[in-house]
């Protein structure tokens, strides 16, 4: 079995770019597998739902709805992996609901798990969210108010799991407090 998701990471390594890779989805599945390991739930699956989370947005120029072309991807990279039914059923789930406001709830653990494990991230990387950003041609202003608006949908609609928060309540006091000081100069 460890053959198979080895396979489906390096492929989803492949597919992304390495800034993604390296500072969103590997701080993802980071989160992922420590929530996996506290609500005792499929290690793998989790894993597995986190590596496809985002892979509708490879192809889209607008990632507006990259978490239903995203699922209708994945169900073809498991299937073309031979995964079950029920696995399959649950990762789609987890991808279709992980945005939380653009999409259903989450009603899964480990649907709550990825869509939490996705906004902790963002606590992570919060130099690159303003590169990342930043290259849309908008003005430091416009992206410290984006950023502003991101960490605190994040924090307060997102990260809705206890542990989640207590993982990164740290490093939000950290954000916030570099945000208020930015917005200081505005």
């Amino acid at each position: 079995m460890e053959d198979r998701i080895d396979k489906i990471r390096e492929l989803i390594k492949e597919k992304f770019e390495r800034i993604d890779w390296q500072y969103h989805i590997l701080p993802v599945i980071k989160y992922a597998k420590e929530l996996a390991r506290i609500y005792k739930v499929n290690e793998e699956t989790t894993e597995l739902a986190a590596l496809l989370h985002d892979i509708g947005r490879i192809d889209l120029k607008n990632d507006e709805n990259h978490h239903i072309f995203g699922s209708k991807e994945a169900e073809k990279i498991l299937k073309d992996f031979d995964y079950d039914e029920e696995i399959i059923k649950e990762i789609k789930h987890s991808i279709e609901s992980h945005r939380g406001i653009k999409s259903p709830k989450p009603v899964t653990t480990i649907a709550r798990i990825i869509a939490n494990a996705d906004a902790m991230a963002h606590f992570d990387i919060v130099p690159v969210l303003f590169y990342w950003r930043g290259t849309r041609n908008q003005s430091l202003e416009e992206v410290i108010d984006w950023a502003d608006k991101k960490v605190e949908r994040d924090w307060n609609k997102k990260i809705t799991l206890p542990e989640a928060k207590q993982m990164v309540e740290e490093k939000y006091k950290a954000i916030r407090l570099l945000i208020d000081s930015l917005k200081e100069y505005k």
